[in-house]
């Protein structure tokens, strides 16, 4: 593609800049001639022959014709932008066009060589170029154009070290060679960057703003500085590239902490493409990034996700739009813009929090618009960032293993409605115009270990299709101030990406009766739990708590959660019903006693649960069914474990000395 360019290129400029350069060397040529002619050592160099020759076989035209750069920029595209762009004199352009010629051709080398005298300098030198045009040192100044906007560069010869200005050589910027050949590449050094030229896209209907006109609005008033403001996925650069659409221009996109040459090339490149610039990573943006933005002409989008607070040197005049929240509206709005029917787009918006390319990648991974096929894509979007900071729980409960209170059941199945009929209630009803952190659902699960807590948030998780991630807040807090927050913030980022259940377990360890606050370390732990029920409060999902001691939990933190659901220690008829639903279909039994097992032996779900996978064990270690020997056997064990006596017969449980493990 590069050498077809270039072909391109020297058939456009064979009788115009490069008949110019021609007849310039010309001159040069004949001096030299005459000028070495006597020399009986220029044979260990390029011969005048040489060199002639390779003027000749370029056959350009007819020699002496000289156009002028009027005719040429008006001509040529690249050299008119070029001229233009950088206020360049005619002699500037030449000094350019001299640069430029072994690019195009390495014939240019060899004249270079016999004019400088030297067959190693096939680049011009800044004395040779001024001698053929006459210039002064002036045009290689370091304010000066070609080197004060980096058209050219001065490179010192072989090892030289320092040489003085005219014995550098004159080498044309990688960038400014592309343009004025026509190859229309990215610039390399850009691109080795992670700059990306694109297209925008006519996609404007699956932007995920709330007010998508009124963005375009302004837009088309001309306002030129924008920052988008969101987490990543959120749909920043998707917007970004349909504003481009809309504008009908490329985007020129960049994450500044990889820039490595500051901002030149970069605003440079985008008034050559003529495109949008989208600069990600607002942290990173240097005072010179800044002062550049400021001069520049065309539009420039920032990306983020701290709020827009100008700092010294920073520009003025930035218009921040917020991605932070993706409302359901907006979530359905872009999968219906991928095709998805609107009864499907109304169920998956309401169990994803996905942004434009999570949508994308899911419509394109699933084979059929179906709801099996597409929920099955949009699962397998679901990034998960919680390593280190969560356990992932895989769902493994029904709700026909769950043995609680109906209450408690029913508590459980609202929370499910709270996602799946979110839709209906928030947009269709109205409701989200009325309450704040719509699509958030916040319950504390309260009761003693064992009881099932973990268990019904599997359930939840399962019914749903969403990933489940238990936290161990014992393991977030910190004795550092400010450092549980920290950590805090890190979960809850991480979940948003994730979509998922966030399960806190123990928050006892966080959790107490602070009505008397008698100390600084209790003052500091009501301002981490009130951080943490504002976090969850925040959060477009699910959020769940779990404490063994509900009354060490202030009622002022109580109030502001929806769901309260208690998990009490089982009594004889539920024991009985654990006894039972633990046990799956295909093990063999024998004359098991669930209802003595529920009356004689005052254990948690999570106990009987170790006692029946014991039981079992030991029934296949003796070739037998699984009777009451076994189970006896595996009781015994369980009650040594907790410190407990075995109680007798009909005669109920002992008193515990300790508290019943989960």
């Amino acid at each position: 593609m590069a050498d077809h360019g270039v072909r391109e290129s020297l058939a456009r400029t064979k009788n115009l800049a490069f008949h110019r350069l021609d007849a310039i060397l010309a001159h040069g040529l004949a001096e030299a001639r005459a000028r070495f002619d006597g020399d009986p050592f220029r044979g260990l160099y390029v011969t005048a022959e040489d060199a002639v020759k390779a003027f000749e076989d370029r056959n350009f035209g007819p020699q002496g014709i000289e156009p002028g750069w009027n005719e040429i920029t008006a001509a040529e595209p690249g050299w008119g932008w070029i001229r233009g762009t950088y206020a360049l004199t005619d002699l500037e352009l030449d000094v350019l066009l001299i640069a430029l010629a072994p690019e195009a051709d390495l014939r240019y080398e060899r004249l270079y060589g016999y004019l400088q005298d030297d067959v190693t300098r096939r680049r011009p030198s800044v004395h040779l170029v001024l001698e053929l045009l006459a210039g002064t040192r002036g045009v290689f100044g370091a304010e000066a154009p070609l080197l004060g906007q980096r058209l050219v560069e001065l490179v010192a010869p072989g090892q030289q070290v320092a040489p003085p200005l005219p014995a550098r050589l004159v080498v044309p910027d990688d960038q400014i060679v592309d343009v004025l050949l026509g190859l229309g590449e990215l610039d390399r050094t850009l691109a080795a960057c992670g700059v990306r030229l694109t297209t925008g896209h006519k996609d404007w209907p699956a932007v995920p703003l709330d007010d998508a006109a009124a963005l375009l609005d302004s837009i088309e008033e001309g306002k030129t500085r924008w920052y988008f403001r969101g987490p990543e996925g959120s749909g920043r650069r998707f917007t970004a590239e349909a504003v481009a659409g809309e504008l009908r221009v490329p985007v020129l996109a960049a994450e500044l902490h990889r820039l490595t040459d500051g901002p030149f090339r970069l605003f440079r490149e985008a008034a050559l493409h003529g495109a949008l610039l989208y600069l990600d990573g607002v942290d990173a943006l240097t005072a010179d990034l800044a002062r550049a933005m400021a001069q520049h002409k065309g539009m420039v989008i920032l990306a983020g996700q701290r709020e827009w607070t100008p700092r010294a040197g920073e520009p003025l005049g930035v218009r921040e739009v917020s991605f932070e929240r993706r409302g359901f509206a907006v979530r359905k709005r872009v999968w219906e813009g991928h095709g998805v029917p609107p009864e499907l787009a109304d169920e998956l918006a309401g169990r994803f929090r996905f942004g434009p390319g999570q949508v994308a990648e899911a419509v394109a991974t699933a084979g059929s618009r179906t709801w099996d096929e597409l929920f099955a894509a949009a699962r397998a979007q679901t990034r998960h960032h919680l390593a280190g900071l969560a356990t992932k729980v895989e769902p493994r409960a029904g709700w026909d293993e769950l043995v609680l209170p109906d209450d408690s059941v029913t508590q459980l199945r609202e929370m499910c409605q709270r996602v799946t009929l979110g839709g209906r209630v928030w947009r269709d009803w109205g409701f989200d115009r009325r309450f704040a952190n719509a699509g958030a659902t916040t319950a504390l699960f309260a009761g003693p270990p064992g009881t099932g807590k973990t268990m019904a948030a599997e359930v939840i998780a399962g019914e749903l299709g969403l990933d489940l991630f238990k936290i161990d807040l014992s393991a977030v807090i910190s004795k550092y101030i400010g450092e549980t927050e920290k950590n805090l913030d890190r979960v809850f980022a991480a979940a948003a990406d994730a979509d998922a259940i966030l399960l806190f377990d123990e928050a006892d360890a966080l959790f107490g009766k602070r009505s008397e606050v008698r100390d600084a370390h209790d003052r500091y732990a009501n301002i981490e739990t009130a951080y943490l029920l504002q976090r969850m409060e925040q959060y477009d999902g699910i959020a769940i708590l779990t404490t063994n001691l509900r009354r060490h939990l202030d009622d002022a933190f109580t109030r502001r959660l929806q769901f309260i659901v208690e998990f009490p220690f089982p009594d004889e008829v539920r024991r009985s019903a654990i006894w039972r639903v633990c046990l799956p279909a295909e093990v063999p039994t024998s004359e098991l006693d669930f209802e003595r097992l529920g009356r004689d032996f005052q254990l948690a779900g999570g106990n009987i649960k170790n006692c029946v996978l014991h039981a079992a064990f030991l029934a296949a270690a003796g070739e037998t069914a699984l009777g009451m020997d076994q189970m006896l056997d595996a009781i015994r064990r369980e009650y040594r474990k907790m410190g407990r006596i075995l109680p007798e017969p009909g005669g109920g449980a002992a008193c515990s000395t300790t508290s019943t493990p989960r």
